[in-house]
Parts: structure tokens; sequence; C-alpha cells
């Protein structure tokens, strides 16, 4: 059997249960930036998008399409992201299995982390995207990536009276759906609370489903954004809050003390209402004129970089797949069982 050339382009089939749609515009667009960066350097991908937000049996119909894929076509290799969307992949024909584990798929709750570990033992690599994740489920760590030459920050003024927001006050940012418990907008808005009865005039503004590349709008148009989640992988939404030079108040979840620790300016705290009020206390009244260095720290996530670390997984898949086969086809040959 011919081994593949080192650069040759693959051909790769993404399984995901969160991708950005007319319903739900900004749901899963780091997987997007993904397929979008591959496809950029001539590598052909599909992608099965496995609505599990309407229905269970979405997950049955991912995996007729998988198998549906898979069998008409050749893959080098199917990536899928998240543990329970890898059940959906285990039907696959012939093509090896990537998983990515974000974040709740491995750490939240006990169903979840159990599918993600089955998942991941079967498959041929797993990639997890926080040290966090990795110390449960041995794996190459690839955080993901932002796009930097679309997160960059614009004019406060002129991005708040594009958005309609009046230009006075200061707005904290909390770019999470509030209904999903797990981002517990709870905590930031009871945090919020206190700085108004202080006195602070801060307004709390939510916001989702809206298309990834006009977020840079949003993270330049406020002051400050907060994260109070239960569990958290690699939150990109702090990633591109820093790259658009937005200051971030988070608790300690995920690895985002790793993302920020060392930048001034952002604040790590408890995960109560006063903590997160203070934070934000300090973060909303930090001086002006002092520099805030957080779209240099996030140089070092750039999703250029995220697309080699992913492709050189892609290659070591391929390639131990390749000799699989040789060695395989070279004991039947031989008589050999």
């Amino acid at each position: 059997m011919t081994m593949p050339a080192t650069d040759a382009p693959l051909s790769i089939l993404v399984v995901t249960a969160m991708y950005p749609h007319a319903e739900q515009p900004g749901s899963g667009a780091f997987v997007r930036h993904q397929v979008q960066g591959l496809q950029a350097l001539g590598h052909h991908v599909t992608v099965v998008h496995v609505r599990g937000y309407a229905s269970k049996w979405q997950y049955v119909i991912g995996a007729m399409q998988v198998w549906r894929e898979t069998w008409r076509r050749r893959y080098d290799v199917v990536h899928v992201h998240y543990g329970l969307t890898g059940l959906c992949a285990l039907l696959r024909w012939r093509a090896p299995l990537v998983v990515t584990l974000h974040g709740s798929d491995a750490l939240h709750g006990t169903f979840q982390p159990f599918i993600s570990r089955i998942v991941s033992r079967v498959a041929s690599a797993t990639v997890v995207v926080s040290e966090e994740i990795a110390r449960r489920y041995p794996g190459t760590l690839i955080p993901c990536g932002v796009d930097l030459d679309t997160f960059t920050q614009q004019d406060r003024t002129r991005a708040r009276r594009e958005l309609g927001w009046s230009v006075d006050g200061k707005i904290v940012l909390f770019p999470f759906d509030p209904d999903r418990r797990v981002k517990r907008h709870d905590i930031a808005s009871a945090a919020v609370g206190l700085l108004s009865a202080r006195g602070v005039p801060a307004s709390l503004v939510a916001v989702w489903n809206v298309p990834n590349d006009r977020m840079p709008l949003y993270y330049s148009a406020a002051d400050v954004m907060v994260l109070c989640s239960d569990s958290e992988g690699s939150p990109t939404s702090v990633k591109e809050a820093l790259a658009c030079g937005l200051p971030v108040v988070s608790t300690d979840v995920g690895d985002v003390r790793s993302l920020m620790g060392d930048i001034a300016g952002t604040e790590i705290c408890e995960q109560t209402a006063s903590s997160v009020a203070e934070a934000l206390a300090r973060a909303l009244t930090r001086p002006v004129g002092i520099p805030f260095h957080g779209r240099t720290a996030m140089q070092r996530f750039d999703q250029r970089a995220t697309i080699a670390s992913l492709i050189d997984v892609y290659r070591t898949v391929v390639r131990n797949s390749s000799r699989s086969s040789a060695f395989a086809a070279s004991r039947s040959r031989y008589g050999c069982s």
C-alpha cells in the first residue's frame, strides 16, 4: 500500500453538533473557523451537522449520514467535535477517527464524560483544548484558536452608535445565552446589580445568536467582559475579547488562568456575586492611559497555528492507519492469521 504524500491535500469529514445555522448563527463558530482554515490550505472538508438541539433522534440521523458519507467517499480522517457526537462516527466506514473534547463533554456531569471516554478510547487520536481536560483524557493539547484578522479592536464610540447603544455608562458584556445555566447569568446579573447599588453606572448586556464575524463590534463597544461559568474548556470568547482589546473578568474555570493570568487589567475571582462585583469594579475603574496588552498575549492562539497543529495530528493518524493496513495486507498475502 502506497503511503500518502506528506504535503498532499487531505479529505476530512467533520462531524459536529455545534455549527452556525439560521436559528443559531453564533453556534460552534470555532468549528467553522477550523473548517475554513483547512479549506483555505487546499484540503477537502465535508461537514455533517448533527442537530442535537432539535431532537436526540438527530444523533441517529447523524450516524446514518456519517455511514453514508464514508461509504460513498474515501476520507482520510473523520474529525468529531464533542464526545457525545462521537457516537455518530462509531459506524463510519474505513476512515480513522479523531475526536476533540471541548469542555462540558469531558468535565461536566457523568453521562457525557462517560461517552467521551468511550469515544476517545476507540479514536485513533484525541485532541483536548485545555490542560484540565488533558489531566483526565490523554491526548494532544490544541486550544481553539482565534482569527486575529477578524478580531481586532474598533473605535468604541463608533461601535456603540452602530449597535444603537448609549455612548455613556459602563457596559459589561455577557457573550452567552442567559438560558444556558452552565454559563451562570444569574451570578453576572447579581454582580452588576451590586455595582449599581454602589452607584457605578454599569449595565449587563447579554449577546448570543449573533454571527461570529459581528462579535468584534460588541467586544469593541463594551468596557469589560464577564465569565462566571460552572464549566469551560478553553473559552474562545475570552480569546476573542482579549484580541479586541477588551479586559475580561472571569472565575477560575477551564484554562482561563493560563489564558490571562499575566495580563494586567484582567481579573480572576471567586464564583460569587460579591467577588465578581469587586473584580468588575477594579476593571471598570482602571486608570485611563495604561496600555492593555490583551491582543499581544493572544498572538500565541493565532488560528493559523491551531490549523497547523491539527494537520500534524491528521497526518500522523493517516500514516499510522496506512502502516496498519499495509501490515494487515502482508499478513493476509502470506496466509497469516
